[in-house]
């Protein structure tokens, strides 16, 4: 057998062991989580999850500048709230977006499965300050939502008059600590240099920072507002 004939069927085996390869691989039963391809007319790989939820907060947190004597009760309506969801990925959408740029949409999408009956307690503020003297105009809102039975209420929730539903929650809020990471100022090191025509130009161009940080707990940045259910109708 001359060298040709080799290699032209050296070239044949391989071809047949690739076309069985993708056929094996494209034949897989799929998972009850993922949906497979066919080679013709394919469906996007997808993964689904579910998950749990606890729509029942009872905190917010609104900016340390708002002055917490503002914060009003508005009013305590029935809701539904989503309490599980379903997220489907496109596998292969998500591996693709890695490589392209953003365009403000997702390779996935949410759906609430189950939801379940709430009471939304509406609060509002005055906005933050945005300087000395400045605020936001009109009023910010939040709200927090209870389980039915933890209010206890005798009749429709949106009948109550605003007086009546607001003495049965209590307001609190406090600022916690956070840790915050300052620059250490004794053992860092600075390049000289000045600004020239607004760009900051260093004597020394072989000159680089050193730099160290040291945490520091400081006031967090912003209120936590907790409020609790003061006294449900049933236990009056």
């Amino acid at each position: 057998m001359t060298k040709t004939q080799i290699a032209i069927f050296s070239g044949a085996a391989i071809v047949v062991a690739g076309a069985l390869v993708f056929t094996m691989k494209h034949n897989q039963p799929a998972t009850s989580t993922k949906e497979g391809q066919g080679i013709i007319g394919a469906r996007p790989e997808t993964d689904v999850t579910t998950a749990a939820i606890d729509p029942f907060t009872h905190t917010v947190s609104i900016p340390a500048t708002v002055n917490p004597a503002t914060i009003r009760f508005e009013k305590l309506k029935p809701v539904e709230l989503a309490s599980k969801i379903e997220t489907t990925n496109n596998t292969s959408d998500c591996q693709d977006r890695q490589f392209r740029d953003p365009d403000g949409t997702t390779c996935g999408s949410v759906k609430v499965i189950e939801r379940v009956k709430a009471l939304e307690a509406s609060y509002s503020y005055i906005g933050p300050e945005l300087s000395a003297g400045e605020t936001i105009p009109g009023r910010q809102n939040f709200s927090v939502y209870f389980r039915p039975e933890e209010v206890g209420l005798d009749g429709p929730a949106d009948k109550l008059k605003r007086d009546q539903a607001a003495v049965l929650f209590h307001v609190n809020t406090f600022r916690s600590m956070v840790e915050q990471k300052s620059i250490d100022k004794q053992n860092s090191h600075f390049c000289e240099g000045n600004y020239v025509e607004g760009h900051w130009m260093q004597k020394d161009a072989n000159c680089r920072d050193q730099i160290q940080y040291v945490p520091q707990m400081v006031p967090s940045p912003n209120w936590t507002v907790q409020v609790d259910v003061l006294r449900s109708v049933a236990s009056r």
